[in-house]
């Protein structure tokens, strides 16, 4: 009888697990979407303020999206296997994903476009040479850094929990540490935003500004494990009041910090809490959906990572400033260049990407 309520509640959880694929397929668009400026097609309607809102609460959700599943998705495979699976697998698979893409980009960008992200003059420098690697190559591949950098708090925390037995203490932890963690990234949103001549200050207020900032992920290390923690403890089955509640406070939570920034902060970065909130939101729903993803939605899922990846070759390279042969386009129908490299940047990313997958030594990358 264990046996079979244990493959039950496995076919259970699977099932739910596939509501990630609905967010890997809709938000990896939107980031080929954001890079092709295709929200830009509101202002060339006439309504610039839509274009705000998509880039700001829908755009830039994607990448806190993405921190929610893969880290959840950490904890429980971490908890099935143990240490094991964070040296063996996890860690070393973000280290050669960082390494390859970051890679591969930049070669590309010295070779079409004859330069890197760095000023020539200060290439040699600690500073700059740091910024290099924890931007990613100032690039979105910062991504992979800031995974492997909240991956191995995220061990860090599962070795903590290792030996305390009381649940009720772990949601204590994690909640204030939660609350820790928001209320620095909340602060580094002031700092931002702010000027100072005091030379502390001022580095703070400039790492503040970073879209790359490590720290600014760290509310997902606790958010998903709060979420993992009630899985393993069987809330989201025993207690159908229990989502509800937990959904309609991630709601008003959202709703009220993006209303807060929306009208007191001008920060376009991931300081927001109101990201927190709603990607935390989106992770619950996902888990809480019992709807099977259609095929198309299953196949750009599977393709999300090699998407998130390629795409960068298009938008940043290939396609960049004077570069993209697609701007006559425009000059046909105000906007018509955009929806091509949308539609091409994300045709040609996903075909690369079935392409890696079926040739030994780089399926691992996609």
């Amino acid at each position: 009888m264990n046996n079979s309520l244990d493959e039950k509640l496995l076919e259970t959880k699977t099932q739910r697990f596939e509501g990630f694929d609905f967010l890997r397929a809709i938000f990896s668009m939107a980031i080929v979407a954001d890079h092709a400026e295709l929200f830009f097609l509101a202002t060339i309607m006439g309504m610039p303020a839509l274009t705000g809102i998509l880039y700001a609460n829908f755009s830039y959700i994607a990448v806190p999206v993405f921190f929610q599943i893969s880290l959840f998705l950490f904890y429980i495979k971490s908890k099935q296997i143990g240490i094991k699976y964070f040296i063996q697998k996890r860690l070393s698979k973000l280290i050669l994903l960082y390494l390859f893409w970051v890679t591969s980009l930049t070669i590309l960008k010295v070779l079409f476009r004859g330069q890197v992200e760095v000023n020539n003059s200060e290439i040699l420098s600690a500073r700059k040479i740091f910024e290099f690697i924890v931007s990613g190559g100032n690039s979105p591949l910062y991504f992979f850094f800031s995974l492997i950098f909240t991956t191995t708090l995220a061990q860090a925390l599962v070795f903590l929990f290792k030996n305390i037995k009381k649940s009720s203490l772990k949601t204590k932890i994690n909640y204030s540490l939660l609350s820790s963690s928001c209320f620095l990234i909340f602060s580094f949103s002031i700092l931002g935003s702010t000027s100072s001549e005091v030379a502390v200050i001022h580095t703070i207020s400039n790492i503040a500004k970073w879209n790359y900032n490590p720290l600014n992920f760290l509310p997902y290390i606790f958010t998903t494990a709060i979420t993992a923690q009630e899985m393993d403890e069987g809330k989201f089955e025993q207690l159908a009041s229990f989502p509800k509640l937990k959904l309609y406070s991630l709601l008003f939570l959202f709703t009220a910090f993006i209303l807060f920034e929306w009208n007191f902060s001008n920060n376009l970065n991931y300081t927001r809490l109101s990201l927190v909130f709603g990607s935390w939101l989106l992770l619950y729903v996902a888990l809480l959906s019992t709807r099977k993803p259609p095929a198309i939605i299953k196949l750009i899922s599977q393709c999300s990572l090699g998407i998130y990846a390629f795409h960068l070759f298009f938008t940043n390279v290939f396609f960049s400033g004077d570069q993209n042969v697609l701007t006559p386009l425009s000059h046909l129908v105000p906007g018509l260049s955009i929806i091509a490299e949308f539609l091409l940047v994300l045709i040609m990313s996903i075909s690369l990407t079935l392409v890696f997958r079926k040739t030994k030594g780089l399926r691992n990358f996609v």
